[in-house]
């Protein structure tokens, strides 16, 4: 059971184990959490929403006006959320990328090679018929955060 402080009980051979599950509210929707955080001891396991290119503080729609800039700014945004647990992205260790369009997938496949040099996470890449927001980019993703 899920109580008002995100404290879940789960039974498991008999024996009752407390997860502390911290979630961050969107701020253009009440329906979800932008980041939500499982802690599992010594580290988060981190949950980020799909997000795309908009800015954080503007319109909630995507207003960029090259592929690339959107696929930056997504990676933006997704970081400022990890930022809010502690971590960053290079505690991704999975993400899949929604695209509108595949010919926009050279960009950002060079984007995220930029950005993830060395030690790049599991990822996917699905074309899919549209986004929301007017973008042509969603990438969510799931972290592994040492706790400090």
């Amino acid at each position: 059971m899920l109580d008002r402080a995100g404290l879940r009980e789960i039974t498991r051979g008999g024996h009752e184990v407390t997860k502390v599950v911290e979630r961050f509210p969107d701020k253009f929707s009440s329906g979800f959490s932008s980041v939500t955080s499982v802690d599992m001891g010594r580290s988060l396991l981190v949950f980020v929403s799909g997000h795309v290119g908009m800015p954080v503080e503007g319109p909630p729609r995507v207003v960029a006006t090259t592929f690339e800039e959107e696929a930056r700014l997504c990676y933006e945004n997704i970081s400022q959320s990890l930022a809010k647990v502690g971590g960053s992205l290079k505690d991704l260790v999975r993400i899949t990328a929604f695209l509108t369009n595949a010919d926009d997938y050279p960009v950002y496949a060079s984007v995220r090679q930029n950005l993830f040099q060395g030690a790049p996470p599991a990822s996917s890449s699905v074309i899919v018929a549209g986004l929301l927001a007017n973008a042509r980019l969603e990438v969510d993703g799931v972290a592994v955060v040492a706790k400090r």
